[in-house]
This record gives C-alpha cells, sequence and structure tokens, in this order.
C-alpha cells in the first residue's frame, strides 16, 4: 500500500488549513508515484490532471514549497572570505610579528607590518569573490523556462515557478523541468542519459510500473534535467527542485570537501620550515643581546626584526595575483575557472579522461554517403533519395507546427542545400516517430495520385520488414551495413512499401559526427607534453575506433563498459595505462577510472556534461564541465569551457603550465631573497651588530621591491618547450632539495657580499647599514630578471616588459630615498657617492651575470 505524502490530506477529509498549506515531500514517498495510476496521483497532489492547478493555489504551494531550483552551493560572503584569507599561516605569523612589534613601542613598525597585511588579504579576497560572482551569472543566464496548464489554460513560465501539482505540457526539444509522473504521451521519447547514463532514447508511458522497479526501468515517470527527443506529452509535477532526483544527486555532491591543492600544501610545507627558523633566530638575536648588556625590550625587537625577515609574507600575494590573472586569462579563451588552484593542478595533469561527442566532435550530424549495394547513389537518383529520406521522417512534416527537427532530419535537409522540400501537412495521413520497440520513422502520405509509404531508421529493424523470399538481396544490404559500420559512421535505412505489399530497401544513409577542427593536433600536443588521453563513450565499439583512428588515437587497446565491469581493480589499473578508448560505458565507469587512476598517483582531469557525470567531476583533481552542460555537471566541476571543445581544454593545460612555471620562479626570487635577508641578519648578529636592519627597511624590501617584481612574473611568457615536457609529477614540490640548495648558495653569497661590504665600510654604523642594505635591495632587482628562465639563457627569451618597468622604478625609488627627508629619517638612509654605488653594482651584477655565462652551457637548473 502506498501510503500517503505527509502534509496531503487523503480523499473524503476535511479542507485544509492555512498552516497545511505547506506540501511535505517524503522522497520515498514520492519515488512510489511510478506505481500509482494517474487518478491516484492527482488525488494525492489534489490538483486536475487536465485542467491542472488554479493560479491561486499554484502561488501559495509556491510560497510554501519554495522554487523549483536546486539548492545554489553555498556562496562565502565578503566577511567571510575575509576571514578565511586572514587566517592563512602566513598572514597569522605576520600578524603576530606585528602586535609585538606595538606592544614594544615600536608602534610605527608594528603599524606597518600589519598594514602589510592589507595587499595579502585584499589579493585573494579579490579573486575569490570573483570567481564566485562569475558562476552565479553563468547560473542565472541558462535559468531555463517552461509550460504548464493552470485553470486550463497554457502558460509560458519560469521553470524556477512549477509547483508539486502543476500540469507541465512537454514537446520535442523540451528539457523536462521538474520529475513529472505522465498523464498523457503521444509517441513521446525521452533521452534520460543525463541522469542514468542510457544513450538509447526510452518510450514514455501513462501505465504505472510495478512497485519494485528501479528507476531505470520506470516509463510512468520523466525526471528532472532529462530531456524529450521525439512525441510531446504532459505530466503532474511530483518533485520540483532539491525534492527531485537530479536535486537529490546534486545535494549528495556538496558533502565531500576538496583538500588543499598541491602549491598550497607546498607553501604549508614552507611555512613549517620557516616558522622553525623564526623561533630559532628569535632566541638567538635574544639571547646573543641580552649577553652584550641589551635591554629586554631591545633584544626583543631585534628578535622581531629577525622573525619578520623570516616570514615570506609575499608567496600569498604572488599565489593570488599570478591565479587571479591566469583565471582572466583563461575565461579570455572561452574556459571559466570556478576553482583558482585548480589552475596550478592543471601543470601536474597526465591523465585526460574525457567524452567524444561535443568535446572532440561537433555534436552536429553531416550526411557524408547515400548508398545501395551496387554502388554510391549520386545525381538525379540522390536528389530523389532524400526527397524520400525528408517525407519518411515524422517530424519533417511536423516542423511547421513548431516540433523541432531531430539532429537526422537537420543533416538531410542541409544535404539539399537550396533545394529544401517543402511538405504540405494535409498530404500526411498516419505517422509514427521512432521508439524503443520500433526505432524508425514511419509515415504514410498522399504523393500526387498515389498513396506512398516509407520506413528510415535503424537499418537491422527496416531490413526486417523485408520478406523472407529475398535472403540474398537482404544478405547484400547486411554486408553494405555491416561495412559502413565498421567506419564509425551512424546509419539509416530507407526503405519503400512497394505495390506488391512488400517493403524494399531503397538506400543507405551514412551520417558522420565529425571531429572539431584543431582536435587532432590538440591530441598530439597531448602526447608530446606526456600527457594520456581516455576517450569514454557510450558509442558503438565501431564509432569509437573510428573516431580515435581519426583523432590520431591508433595502436592502443579499446575496451568495452562490460569488459570494464569484469576486471577486477588490479587487471584494471594495469589496463589504464596504455588504454585510449573505453566504448559503450556508463558514467559509473568513468568514475571508477578516475579512482583506480589516482590510487596510481595520477592525476586526473576529467570532462563531462551530464548530471550523471557530476561525480566523476568532483572526484577528479580537474573537473572540466561542458557550458552547455547541466548545471549540476558545471557546479561540480572546476573549469568550464564554453565552446566545449577538447582543443580548448588543451589550452587551458598549456596556460596552467605556464603559470606553475611562473609560480616556480617567483617562488624561487622570494625565497632566495628571505635567505639572503636571513643570512644577513644571522651572520651580523654574530659578529657583534645589534640590530643589522631595521624593521621598516626589511619590510619596505619585501612588501614592495619583493612584490612589485615577483608579481611580475605572472607576466612572463611560456617557454618553447613547454609542452614537450612530461608533466610535473604529482608530489614533487617546486623547491625541491636541489633547487633549494641553489637558492641557499645564491641567497647567501649576497647576504656575505652586504656584510663584507658593511664590516669593511669605514663611514660610520648608519651608513654602513645603508650600504649593505642597497646590496640587497639592487641584489634582489637583478636576482628577479636573471631568474626569468632556470634552464635558459635570459638573452634568448622573449621581453617582459612589465617586470623590466618593475625594476627600474623599485631602483629610481630606492635610489630617491636619501634624498627625500620623512623616507631619509625613517629609513636612516644616507646618500651613497661614486665608490659605494660601483660596488653596490658590482655586488648585484656579478652572480647574474656568472649564471647567465653557465645557463645554455651546462645542463641543469641555475639559479642566479
Amino acid at each position: 500500500m502506498i501510503a500517503t505524502p505527509p502534509g496531503i490530506a487523503p480523499a473524503g477529509s476535511h479542507p485544509r488549513r492555512e498552516a497545511d498549506h505547506e506540501i511535505v515531500h517524503d522522497p520515498a514517498t514520492l519515488i512510489a508515484t511510478h506505481a500509482l495510476a494517474v487518478s491516484d496521483v492527482a488525488r494525492l497532489l489534489r490538483t486536475d490532471a487536465k485542467a491542472g492547478l488554479a493560479d491561486a493555489e499554484a502561488a501559495i504551494r509556491l510560497a510554501s514549497d519554495g522554487a523549483n531550483e536546486l539548492e545554489p552551493p553555498g556562496r562565502s560572503s565578503l566577511p567571510a572570505l575575509v576571514v578565511r584569507a586572514a587566517t592563512e599561516p602566513f598572514v597569522l605569523l605576520l600578524a603576530v610579528a606585528g602586535a609585538l612589534a606595538i606592544a614594544l613601542g615600536e608602534v610605527r613598525d608594528g603599524i606597518l607590518v600589519l598594514f602589510g597585511l592589507v595587499p595579502i588579504v585584499g589579493a585573494d579576497v579579490a579573486t575569490e569573490y570573483r570567481g564566485e560572482r562569475a558562476l552565479e551569472e553563468l547560473r542565472h543566464a541558462s535559468a531555463p523556462r517552461a509550460r504548464v496548464r493552470r485553470s486550463g489554460t497554457v502558460y509560458e513560465l519560469p521553470a524556477r515557478e512549477i509547483v508539486a501539482g502543476d500540469v507541465v505540457v512537454l514537446r520535442v526539444g523540451d528539457v523536462v523541468p521538474a520529475d513529472l509522473r505522465v498523464t498523457r504521451t503521444d509517441s513521446m521519447l525521452v533521452d534520460r542519459s543525463v541522469l542514468t547514463g542510457e544513450s538509447v532514447p526510452e518510450e514514455a508511458t501513462v501505465a504505472p510500473d510495478p512497485p519494485a522497479a528501479s528507476l531505470v526501468e520506470r516509463r510512468s515517470v520523466l525526471y528532472s534535467g532529462t530531456a524529450v527527443v521525439l512525441g510531446r506529452g504532459e505530466g503532474i509535477a511530483v518533485a520540483t527542485g532539491s525534492r527531485s532526483e537530479l536535486g537529490r544527486i546534486a545535494g549528495a555532491l556538496g558533502a565531500s570537501e576538496r583538500g588543499r591543492s598541491p602549491l598550497q600544501r607546498e607553501l604549508d610545507r614552507l611555512v613549517r620550515i620557516l616558522l622553525v627558523v623564526a623561533v630559532g633566530l628569535i632566541a638567538l638575536t635574544m639571547g646573543l643581546g641580552l649577553l652584550r648588556g641589551a635591554t629586554l625590550g631591545e633584544a626583543l625587537l631585534a628578535g622581531i626584526s629577525s622573525a619578520i625577515a623570516a616570514i615570506p609574507e609575499e608567496p600569498p600575494v604572488l599565489l593570488a595575483v599570478v591565479l587571479g590573472l591566469g583565471a582572466y586569462r583563461l575565461l579570455r579563451r572561452g574556459v571559466l575557472v570556478r576553482r583558482l588552484n585548480a589552475q596550478e593542478t592543471l601543470g601536474a595533469v597526465d591523465l585526460i579522461i574525457t567524452d567524444k561527442t561535443g568535446t572532440l566532435t561537433e555534436n552536429r550530424l553531416m550526411l557524408v554517403d547515400i548508398l545501395s549495394p551496387s554502388g554510391p547513389i549520386v545525381g538525379e537518383h540522390r536528389k530523389q533519395v532524400l526527397n524520400d529520406a525528408v517525407r519518411a521522417e515524422e517530424d519533417a512534416w511536423l516542423s511547421g507546427h513548431g516540433v523541432p527537427r531531430g539532429s537526422f532530419t537537420r543533416a538531410i535537409v542541409a544535404a539539399f542545400a537550396a533545394d529544401e522540400p517543402v511538405l504540405d501537412r494535409t498530404d500526411l495521413l498516419a505517422s509514427h516517430p521512432p521508439r524503443e520497440s520500433r526505432p524508425f520513422s514511419w509515415t504514410r502520405s498522399r504523393r500526387g495520385e498515389r498513396i506512398e509509404e516509407l520506413a528510415l531508421g535503424a537499418p537491422e529493424p527496416v531490413l526486417m520488414l523485408s520478406p523472407a523470399s529475398q535472403p540474398e538481396e537482404v544478405e547484400d544490404w547486411h554486408r553494405l551495413v555491416t561495412a559502413s559500420a565498421n567506419a564509425g559512421r551512424r546509419l539509416l535505412l530507407l526503405s519503400r512499401l512497394t505495390d506488391d505489399g512488400s517493403w524494399e530497401p531503397v538506400a543507405l544513409l551514412a551520417f558522420e559526427d565529425r571531429l572539431r577542427s584543431g582536435i587532432p593536433e590538440a591530441l598530439r600536443t597531448a602526447t608530446s607534453a606526456g600527457i594520456q588521453v581516455i576517450v569514454v563513450t557510450g558509442d558503438h565499439p565501431a564509432t569509437a575506433a573510428s573516431i580515435a583512428h581519426a583523432a590520431g588515437l591508433d595502436g592502443e587497446e579499446m575496451l568495452t563498459g562490460s569488459r570494464v565491469d569484469a576486471m577486477n581493480d588490479g587487471d584494471l589499473r594495469v589496463a589504464i595505462g596504455h588504454l585510449h578508448v573505453v566504448s559503450r560505458a556508463t558514467p559509473q565507469q568513468k568514475l571508477r577510472l578516475v579512482e583506480l587512476a589516482q590510487a596510481d598517483g595520477r592525476t586526473v582531469a576529467v570532462t563531462g556534461d551530464g548530471v550523471n557525470d557530476a561525480p566523476a567531476l568532483e572526484r577528479a583533481d580537474v573537473g572540466v564541465a561542458m557550458g552547455s552542460g547541466t548545471a549540476v555537471a558545471r557546479e561540480a566541476a572546476d573549469l568550464v569551457l564554453g565552446d566545449d571543445s577538447f582543443a580548448t581544454l588543451m589550452d587551458g593545460l598549456a596556460e596552467g603550465r605556464r603559470i606553475v612555471a611562473n609560480v616556480q620562479k617567483g617562488l624561487v626570487f622570494l625565497t632566495s631573497t628571505h635567505v639572503a635577508l636571513l643570512g644577513f641578519i644571522l651572520v651580523a648578529t654574530l659578529a657583534g651588530y645589534g640590530q643589522p636592519l631595521l624593521p621598516i627597511q626589511i619590510l619596505w624590501l619585501e612588501l614592495f621591491i619583493d612584490l612589485a617584481t615577483s608579481v611580475a612574473f605572472e607576466r612572463e611568457p611560456a617557454e618553447p618547450d613547454a609542452m614537450q615536457r612530461p608533466p610535473r609529477p604529482a608530489g614533487v614540490p617546486l623547491l625541491d632539495r636541489g633547487l633549494l640548495a641553489r637558492i641557499a648558495v645564491a641567497g647567501g653569497a649576497t647576504a656575505l657580499a652586504a656584510l663584507a661590504l658593511m664590516a669593511w665600510h669605514d663611514g660610520g654604523l648608519e651608513h654602513a647599514r645603508w650600504l649593505a642594505f642597497n646590496v640587497l635591495v639592487f641584489g634582489q632587482l637583478a636576482r628577479a630578471y636573471a631568474n626569468r628562465s632556470l634552464e635558459r639563457p635570459v638573452r634568448s627569451l622573449p621581453r617582459n616588459g612589465f617586470l623590466a618597468l618593475a625594476c627600474v622604478v623599485a631602483a629610481v625609488i630606492q635610489l630617491a630615498i636619501p634624498y627625500l627627508p620623512p623616507l631619509a629619517d625613517a629609513f636612516r638612509a644616507s646618500a651613497l657617492d661614486a665608490v659605494d654605488l660601483a660596488l653596490v653594482a658590482l655586488v648585484a651584477l656579478t652572480p647574474a651575470a656568472l649564471t647567465e655565462l653557465v645557463r645554455g652551457r651546462v645542463p641543469g637548473r641555475w639559479v642566479a
């Protein structure tokens, strides 16, 4: 027995009180409507299956139940974004240092430290907020509309206003706006692939399904997000919004949270290392200061200066700016970045699991051949076959009455060019569209003085209409069908009823969904970049193999979905390494491929567009949704392709590699800054200098000089061989031990040179400190430009005018400080004479010049 949904009074009960207007939907009960007769569903939902709800009742239910739309993912408020950015480890460390400085009476230095948090937090908040706003605009732009019958009148209204009990009117091309119990159908076929993965359209029925029927077996319920591909019909809305089957899936997606990205983990690692260094420096500096007779406040202030030098405030800003501007560049290429950190993961992708239709192909059928067993049909005979094929398609007759043409009809009509036939609707006597039990279109129509019957559809069922008395002719057609199918084409067979009452095959129509422009080149780029591509499609193996051949994926193993299901995890993990095509696949199998590849340490990108693709998109390291796909797929993904093309995805991968390379160069530069600072402070402290650098000097170097130059790395173009290198292995840090050692040598050399000049100069401590500080500043400017590549000479690289300008501006301001009294006082700066300037230039340029000589001659990565 089916229970009455809570809040809906059974027949014969008293009228609802005002408080009962809210209809509570129990999913378990609503799903059971597939087993109820239409009259019972209408009674339970208190609606009229023919006239629909009254307008007033619909308004009450809309206010009570809420809009028919998926719950949007939680959008972070502006304060929440600020809190998230302000609690990053780097920011917290810097805030503690600033607060301690203020507590010790160094208010100016402490305020400057805290003021330095503004660009760090602001850049992060701005980029996150912009990304969420872009997605919100995309969601509103794709809001659908629907037709409902209320009080006997059909209205078109936003789909979000549909309520339980509404009678929804459907026709070819409509997307089902809510879960509907079918009440009327006129040869209606529904594509449920976005929900079930089944690519063959299924017939809708009014008769109830068995109570135990699973979701994929139900024909009396149309689910939200599915599409009507043939016929027309009506249904009563039984579940809307988050209560629909689509909403249930979307709700389940929000339960999982993504871990921190590789770069975030690397910055966390850097924080832990430098936190230990900072604590050690504070202890060392304070201890030495106290031993030399300094007060506790003086010793602690010197320790705070050391800690500020150790804390790298710049990396979060560098990352936020590079990723934010990278997202803008990708948007200009048609790629919407929903999660900024996905860009850096793109640089490590070594496996792409992609759809075929619409991603590799144009998703637009074209008629490429008309054949018979005796050969191609050409000339006037071809034109006559085209005319008959149009007359055999039911939707061609109905197109003048608002029924959209199907993809096959559009392809046939396109083959006419300017001579498209005009069909008189009054000539059509009877017809039926393709359906699951009879997969061909049939028409009976007047043609002049005679009556004509034509059939057009799947070759095997159409050939079964032919009489058994012609086995040799039928076998000839079967051989032609097999040969054409093996070429990867989609086929329709046209047959005519002859005067003697038997069916005679006329022509085989061969269609192709051609590759998108640039796909073979994109796949070759993927191969040269060390990225494996697996095409996962629901198509026939022959069609999948043909597309793979055209795209250049020959010579690799192809599996079917059934074979994937039959393999255990160990065998499938081995097979994935040399797999390029999976045909007759389901979304569940796609998800399994993702999980097994990740278990082997692969970094996986996945494309998808359907509701049922969402779990694989969310599970992937980089989920890539199609712009034309479902809202659920877009919400689950990291990137959205505006044009659905695999070639655009490869552009995104190339951009991801450029971004990661530039972040690495920026981190090399910034880390060397801190090595130079720390080395200088440490050795100078040991040598007896109580406070080698002032906090304001350290902040000037870190928050202006370093930020201005490191952010300029975002403009660095990709190196010429970026897409000929293998992907960066997952788990390998950008700053590995070898690179850190080179950074230590480069930064340490600058630190020792600055200390040597400070010790050698006899112009007083203040002037000697200013001279050493200039060595550190100009050494960093030279190092910034010299480290534009770690392997190639800078002279061989394209220009980066923005970085050059940043270096020049920073140098001019640094030289001007002694001549601006307020700044000169704050920095305790003094003018440098010609000898001082020559020494600074010698120390700053020598490491860069030596590195430039080595690069290109000695293999390896060299840090200036």
